[in-house]
């Protein structure tokens, strides 16, 4: 998916927000959205994938503030926000016949998990909001396809922290069917992305066959900064679980069969997909 010129002020924002985060010198915070602004004008006439050019706008952000993981308090927050309504949310899950397809809802619930993005807001009140969207349920859904697909060799592209603890509950339904199970994250911090200790927290570590990395912490996924053994596990999947909005940006073109599972939450994404902001997705895409 390519940049859309609504893109723009929604990543300028969140340069704003995440200098903010770490620094009230204001020639710091005018210096990391000058630099952002450099970037997205030099690029964006390119018209290249938006999570890309957002990958280089934030690092260069980072660079300038002199802070390697800004989103660290609020990655923490989302960690202990799911933890605590994990019993909840399973008494939920347990009600239900279909336990991949509650599992696939549940993980998108939890793609919620995303600051910065604007007009998107993350309620405190988790519980209260899994009940509501779980009701709501799916404006896309291709679980049944998904779930076969499953049965072979699985890669899981994670998204936030947070949702990678509900994300949990439906590697452990993959797992029960799949012949092998490869977890991607972040290489490095990178927004509220979950990354290896993030994995490690929740269990997720020991639920799958292998843990790796997307190498150096790219929002997404980008080829050329992939290590050797997570490209090669991405170029034999029968299927990708890609989560969120920033793997949908970098593969919904590719060549890849792909899961996509994810709330759109922001209207360039949504209008992309064919749905309306808030909806939720479990899109397959099938390889070209």
């Amino acid at each position: 998916m390519r940049i859309t010129p609504l893109c723009l002020a929604c990543l300028i924002n969140r340069a704003y927000m995440e200098a903010e985060m770490v620094t009230k010198d204001k020639e710091v915070i005018y210096k990391a959205v000058e630099e952002a602004l450099k970037i997205l004008a030099k690029r964006f006439p390119e018209r290249g994938i938006n999570a890309v050019i957002a990958t280089e706008m934030h690092r260069k952000v980072y660079e300038i503030i002199g802070c390697s993981d800004p989103y660290k308090e609020v990655k923490k927050r989302a960690n202990e926000l799911v933890i605590k309504a994990l019993p909840e949310v399973k008494k939920v899950i347990e009600k239900k016949e279909d336990k991949f397809k509650a599992t696939v809802i549940a993980s998108i619930i939890g793609n919620t998990f995303d600051y910065g993005v604007m007009g998107h807001e993350v309620r405190e009140d988790f519980i209260s909001f899994f009940k509501e969207a779980f009701k709501k349920g799916l404006k896309i859904d291709d679980t049944d396809e998904i779930k076969e697909l499953c049965r072979g060799r699985v890669v899981y592209l994670t998204d936030n922290a947070g949702e990678i603890i509900l994300d949990t509950l439906l590697m452990k339904e993959i797992k029960k069917i799949c012949e092998k199970l490869t977890l991607v994250v972040r290489g490095k911090p990178i927004l509220s992305d979950a990354t290896l200790e993030d994995a490690k927290l929740c269990g997720a570590d020991k639920i799958v066959d292998e843990v790796l990395t997307n190498g150096k912490g790219a929002i997404g996924i980008i080829d050329e900064e992939l290590p050797k053994e997570t490209k090669d596990r991405i170029e034999n999947a029968d299927i990708l679980i890609a989560k969120g909005m920033a793997n949908y940006e970098c593969l919904s073109d590719s060549h890849y069969t792909t899961a996509f599972l994810l709330t759109a939450k922001c209207k360039p994404v949504a209008e992309d997909i064919g749905v309306n902001v808030g909806d939720m997705v479990a899109m397959l895409k099938s390889k070209k």
